[in-house]
Order: structure tokens, then C-alpha cells, then sequence
């Protein structure tokens, strides 16, 4: 793979305006290298700065044990410094030139997307992508049902460990178009009247 980025973020809410607390990235860049960042954002500055807290987000947190709380909760680092980090890795990483077909992942067009711009913007930034590199991951797990699988993930709910695990389903994929004869087989768009499935040629 080359030039291809998986992000993931943990926030306090669901929608542009919460706390970042957390963003993770794995890909493989515009030399097929792999690579990754993470950075836990500190959640007193975001308070300080106006972001905001969902109360149903907090609550799922409150159930995730103590561990995934403190790791979600207990980060550092200055939003703008952290944001700044990241800008520089990606900017040294990938090539966003059209010719280099650049994609950058996420589990939802609706949700990592608008709330990192929103949360960029408001320390100054600019989203180091164009909107039209953005791609939705969730749509292909949700469709072809043994990508889920291939996912492997162990550590639930860590912004790093969700990007690679959601890389790896990426990864199986393209592998799986790339190998079987027919990928549409694993589809679940079938039609309930006549039990074919839709788009097969």
C-alpha cells in the first residue's frame, strides 16, 4: 500500500465542537513505509478553550473500565502543539498532489471528519487534506462482513490501536479484491423480492 492513512480519534461527544482527546494515524506513506502517530490532547485546555462535553458520551466512557478512561482522560498535550505535530508528520509522510491518489480513512464520513476540522479551526488550522481524499471506511466493514473480522482488534477505544486495526481491514480488502474471483459474493445488498444481489454483473 502507499500513500494511505487511517485515522482515528476519541472525543466527548458526537458531533463538531466536543473534545478531541485523542488522535491516532497508521498508514503506509508516499514511500510504502509504514507509519504512525498518536497524541493524547489535554482535556483542561479544552475546557478553558470552550469545548464541549456530550453527557451520553460520558457515560459510555464512565462504563469502559478505569483504564480505557485514564488513557482517554489524562493527556498533556497542548491542543495547538499536538495539532501542529501532526500537520508536520503528515505533511512529511504523504503527498496530497492529485497525481499520488492520496486516501485518508475514517469510520464514518459524519464524525472524525467534521469534528477534527472543527477542532482544527478552532486552534488555528487547517485540515491537511481535501475533502475529496476523505474516504469511509465503516460503508466497506458494513457491507463485506468478513472484513470486521480481519480487524484483530485488542485494545478497543485507543485512537492508535483502532486506526491500525481498522488498517487491517482495509488491507484485507484490498487483498480480497485484488484475489477472489468474485469479492460481490460477500455483499450484503440483496434484494428480499428476488434474492439476487444487486450491482452483480
Amino acid at each position: 500500500m502507499k500513500n494511505e492513512l487511517m485515522i482515528d480519534i476519541e472525543t466527548s461527544g458526537n458531533s463538531a465542537g466536543c473534545k478531541v482527546l485523542s488522535l491516532g494515524a497508521y498508514g503506509f506513506n508516499k514511500n510504502s513505509e509504514e507509519v504512525e502517530f498518536y497524541v493524547r490532547f489535554d482535556a483542561a485546555k479544552m475546557d478553558a478553550d470552550g469545548l464541549t462535553d456530550d453527557q451520553a458520551t460520558m457515560d459510555f466512557w464512565s462504563r469502559q473500565g478505569r483504564e480505557a478512561f485514564e488513557e482517554a482522560f489524562s493527556g498533556k498535550t497542548e491542543p495547538a502543539k499536538g495539532i501542529g505535530e501532526f500537520k508536520h508528520w503528515f505533511i512529511s509522510n504523504f503527498s496530497t498532489d492529485y497525481k499520488d491518489s492520496f486516501r485518508v480513512w475514517a469510520c464514518g464520513l459524519d464524525f472524525d471528519f467534521p469534528i477534527l476540522k472543527h477542532f482544527f479551526k478552532n486552534y488555528g488550522y487547517a485540515l491537511p487534506w481535501q475533502f475529496w481524499t476523505q474516504y469511509d471506511y465503516r460503508t466497506i466493514k458494513n457491507i463485506f462482513a468478513r472484513i470486521k473480522a480481519d480487524e484483530c482488534n485488542v485494545a478497543k477505544h485507543t485512537a492508535l490501536e483502532d486506526a491500525k486495526a481498522q488498517m487491517r481491514g482495509l488491507q484485507s480488502f484490498y487483498e480480497r479484491l485484488m484475489n477472489e474471483k468474485s469479492v460481490m459474493l460477500d455483499v450484503h445488498l440483496v434484494n428480499p423480492d428476488t434474492k439476487t444481489l444487486l450491482g452483480a454483473c
